[in-house]
This record gives C-alpha cells, structure tokens and sequence, in this order.
C-alpha cells in the first residue's frame, strides 16, 4: 500500500511539475525542480525506507515521459525549448540525488 501511495505522489509530483516549468520562466522552473527534489526526499523521510523514494521517482519518471511525448491529437506538454529540457534532464539529476541521499 505504501508503494502505491508513493508511486502516486510522484505522479502527482511529477503533474504539478509540468503544469508548473512554463509559469513565470525561469520562477517556475526554479519551484518545479525544487519541488520534485523535496518531494521526492520527503517520501523516503516520511516512510522511512528508501525503496519508497525510487517509488515516487518512478511514479514521477512515468508522468514526465508520458507528458514529454506526443499525444493522440499531437499534444505535447513539455515542450522541447529550454525549460522543458532543463525540466527533463535537471528534475531527473535531483530525482536521483534524492533517491540516494541518506534519509
């Protein structure tokens, strides 16, 4: 149940980061991957395991993927400028420097 509950915070992590990287650039940017960071830490603090947090990253792993490709109707949400390829490659550095800081 715990797996679950942090492959679903991730997703949501990871949703929130997309809706938020193209706000006020570079302000939303800065929030989006401090927020993946700090999510993804929380939940290995929260649970006290770190397979709970490579959870959570994959949640948010499979939500940037899906949300960096194109969709049925040629929909992309993570664009291919800079931002979204910051989002893409920064949020996944801090998403794996969460993953193997000490909790």
């Amino acid at each position: 149940m715990t797996s679950l509950l942090s492959l679903i915070f991730g997703a949501l992590i990871a949703i929130s980061a997309t809706l938020i990287h193209q706000t006020l650039p570079p302000l939303g940017l800065i929030v989006s991957l401090i927020a993946t960071f700090t999510g993804i830490w929380w939940v290995g603090r929260y649970y006290g395991k770190k397979r709970y947090k490579l959870w959570a990253l994959l949640g948010w792993l499979i939500v940037i993927v899906r949300a960096g490709s194109f969709g049925v109707g040629q929909e992309l949400l993570i664009q291919g400028d800079n931002a979204g390829s910051v989002l893409l490659f920064v949020g996944f550095l801090l998403g794996t420097l969460a993953l193997i800081r000490k909790i």
